[in-house]
Order: C-alpha cells, then sequence, then structure tokens
C-alpha cells in the first residue's frame, strides 16, 4: 500500500469539528461527563473567548463559547443545509456507563438499532446535546478492526449531492468512499464526510463561530495557509475568508464550499 502525501500539507491524517455554543458548563456535561471523552487544554481566544476542546481519536471537537446572543437553530437532519450531525464511534464497552449516565442526567435515551455482521457488532442511536446538536453515537464491537474505533463523521445537508462531492474530491481532495447510496461517503484519514440531499428551499444554517450557534466548520491544520490558498484557488474553490492572524496563535483562512459550508484551514504561528 503507498501512503500519498496528505493534501495542503495537512499535519495529521485527520479533519477536526468546530463549534459556536453559548453553555460552557453544558458542553463539558454532555461531552465530558457523560460521553466521557477526553479532555485537552482549554484555548484562550481573543476578545475574551474560550475555546473547550475534546478529542475523539485523533480529531478535536472545538466549542467556542461565546457570551453574545447569537442566532440558533434546533438540530435536524433535512430541515436546514449546513452541517447537520456529529457521528462519534466508540467501543462497545462503553455504551452502559453512558446510557447510565445519560439517565442519570435526565437526557432521553434514543432508541438504539442494533446490528451484528460476524466478528463486527454495533449499537446506533441519535441524540442531541444541550444546545439542540444532532450527536449520532456509534459503539462498535470489533475484534478486526481497531481503526474503526479512531473514526469521527461530519454530516453535511446539502442543495445538491454531487456539487459538494465534486468540491470535496476535486478541490479538497477527500476520497470517495461510498457514493452509491442516499449518504453518500468520502474519506479524509481518520475523518469521514456523510452528505445526503435536502430541498433548496431549506435554510443555509452557515456562518462563522461568532455570527450562528451550532456546528459551524470543518477544520483542516496545516503547514502553511498561504499555500493551501492558492492550491485552492487553482483548483476553481472560492475563498470566503483571506488569511489572517488570530492573535497570537495562527494563521486562519475560510474556504467556502457548495451552500455556503465552511472549511476552515489554520496554521500554527509556532514552527
Amino acid at each position: 500500500m503507498v501512503n500519498l502525501p496528505l493534501p495542503f500539507g495537512l499535519l495529521n491524517d485527520h479533519l477536526n469539528l468546530v463549534l459556536s455554543v453559548s453553555n460552557g458548563p453544558a458542553v463539558e456535561q454532555f461531552y465530558g461527563d457523560i460521553l466521557d471523552l477526553e479532555r485537552m487544554s482549554d484555548v484562550h481566544l481573543p476578545d475574551q473567548r474560550q475555546m473547550i476542546r475534546y478529542r475523539v481519536g485523533e480529531s478535536e471537537l472545538k466549542f467556542i463559547v461565546t457570551s453574545q446572543n447569537l442566532l440558533s437553530m434546533e438540530g435536524g437532519l433535512s430541515n436546514a443545509r449546513g452541517i447537520r450531525k456529529l457521528t462519534l464511534l466508540l467501543p462497545y464497552e462503553r455504551r452502559s456507563g453512558i446510557i447510565q449516565r445519560m439517565m442519570d442526567a435526565g437526557i432521553e435515551i434514543p432508541e438504539f438499532a442494533e446490528d451484528n455482521m460476524g466478528l463486527l457488532s454495533s449499537s446506533r442511536g441519535l441524540t442531541k446535546d444541550d444546545e439542540g446538536n444532532h450527536v449520532e453515537i456509534i459503539f462498535l464491537n470489533d475484534e478486526s478492526l481497531d481503526l474503526s474505533f479512531s473514526k469521527l463523521q461530519i454530516g453535511l445537508a446539502v442543495s445538491n449531492i454531487s456539487d459538494m462531492g465534486d468540491f470535496l474530491h476535486e478541490v479538497l481532495e477527500l476520497d470517495p468512499a461510498n457514493i452509491e447510496a442516499d449518504i453518500h461517503r468520502y474519506d479524509l484519514g481518520q475523518t469521514q464526510i456523510q452528505l445526503w440531499e435536502v430541498s433548496k428551499t431549506m435554510p443555509k444554517w452557515v456562518g462563522r463561530p461568532h455570527e450562528i450557534l451550532g456546528m459551524t466548520m470543518v477544520q483542516f491544520v496545516v503547514n502553511d495557509v498561504y499555500a493551501a490558498r492558492e492550491t485552492i484557488v487553482e483548483r476553481g474553490g472560492t475563498i470566503h475568508l483571506e488569511p489572517y492572524v488570530l492573535g497570537d496563535l495562527g494563521v486562519v483562512m475560510f474556504a467556502e464550499g457548495p451552500d455556503g459550508i465552511l472549511f476552515e484551514f489554520a496554521a500554527s504561528l509556532v514552527k
């Protein structure tokens, strides 16, 4: 097997998800206390904002806590165009503990669909966090493919599944994993992007973290944001916001995919 170079000079073979939230303690309770994800160190952002971080496999969930009174939209897989679902793949042995902690916290227990395929068993359920974001939990008992436990899946509802697929593959270099079913899947290392189609009449729920609450951006962490910009433009991509320095943290830029969905490119100032 040939190990191909990662696109855009990615530092690692995964992507991250950025969310804008209004309640930091609720994030800590749901993702930390209940789901028992690995807590990473917080990041202090300009304008006295805080970023709470959790690790899922190698990917990061980055929650930017805002004190602003921002617009919000209840989670729904088909009620808007944008980033609409987060899927966590967790070891099956954590299932009973998570369900018990959800019950103790008064969270409605989702209906879990069970599936058994030889050595692989799965239990899949859809719930919501405190801010109404849809979170799918898939518990896996996989004795043959440990890498399954490292994957994070990000779900996008789009008005034209072919247009977004072309953008992911031709501009961002994600690999098509399954583009035959109703839900198309594209891989980049240990992260998978899922696509499903909704009506063009559905509202767009897209924006940067200081503009809306919810799942706002898919993040690439790269060596050189400026080089990534040139590559995206050469491939016909659209730059939503040109590269700029974010405090003393790094250089960031936003590319815009179909339906206005944002993809962030970030590089540290410290080499």
